[in-house]
């Protein structure tokens, strides 16, 4: 009795991972790294506590994603008078969305998301009309470079994904 059970579960799995390997696509030579935006929650809001990892700042947010990994072109490490920080460059579709949402959120809080955890925020003080967003994040210097590549290397492809499944 015991062995067909066991003969059952093996077969099972072998076939779960071949349909898993089949299902996948070529094997990423960087780690995934997932950014995604999320807005502070009004007062009247449900929302999620969120804490940076270095100044232990803690940020009420929404809990909808505005903008996600297949929203970006484009991620780059730069320098400015406050520092380091990263620019993201979304589509236009999301760069419409960024301005509706710039516009009607004044005072609130942008927080960058990178794989599950909140490392930025920024404060809206005007529309963002041009479809970047700057902000710094609590990332030592020294990976921001490597995380804006690694940032953009997984929208590419992810975006290249779900264009294949729209086919």
């Amino acid at each position: 009795m015991r062995r067909p059970r066991l003969l059952f579960a093996l077969l099972l799995s072998f076939a779960l991972a071949f349909f898993a390997g089949c299902a996948s696509s070529k094997k990423k030579n960087y780690p995934e790294t997932v950014a995604r935006f999320l807005l502070e929650a009004s007062a009247s809001e449900a929302g999620a506590t969120v804490q940076l990892p270095r100044s232990g700042t803690t940020i009420r947010v929404a809990p909808k994603t505005y903008f996600t990994e297949y929203d970006i072109v484009s991620c780059t490490a730069v320098f400015n008078e406050f520092g380091r920080s990263l620019v993201f460059k979304l589509t236009p579709e999301a760069s419409r969305d960024l301005f509706r949402l710039t516009a009607t959120s004044r005072g609130k809080r942008l927080v960058t998301v990178i794989n599950g955890v909140a490392v930025g925020a920024r404060r809206i003080e005007d529309p963002l009309s041009d479809g970047y967003i700057v902000t710094y994040v609590e990332i030592e210097d020294e990976r921001l470079d490597e995380f804006a590549k690694n940032i953009v290397s997984t929208s590419t492809d992810g975006r290249k994904e779900l264009e294949k499944r729209a086919k």
